[in-house]
């Protein structure tokens, strides 16, 4: 008898905080392609745009504690440090994959 693929689980503990807590305003992919992203520029991760640095240690500081100008918020009182680094890097490998090829 075979799994049922929904009903696996990501076996990226990033993968699945960031489908719970993030992917309705980044997207599944990073890409902010949400109905809530719509006009925010910032949603999306792919572009090379991040207002707070692209560096992982402010992209935990940003996860972790919110931006209280925008529609970011704390996390810090929701996840655990652990599910904090782990969609940190997630986030991460989306911003990565999301990058134009470097020209040669």
């Amino acid at each position: 008898m075979g799994v049922i693929p929904a009903c696996t689980r990501e076996a990226d503990p990033g993968a699945r905080v960031w489908r719970k807590k993030c992917s309705s305003c980044h997207g599944a992919a990073g890409d902010g392609r949400t109905r809530f992203a719509k006009g925010r520029p910032f949603a999306d991760l792919t572009d090379g745009r991040w207002k707070h640095g692209s560096d992982r240690a402010s992209v935990r500081r940003l996860v972790a504690d919110g931006d209280p100008g925008s529609s970011m918020p704390p996390f810090a009182d929701r996840l655990t440090p652990a599910q904090i680094d782990a969609v940190v890097d997630h986030a991460l490998k989306l911003a990565a994959a999301g990058k134009p090829a470097a020209r040669p």
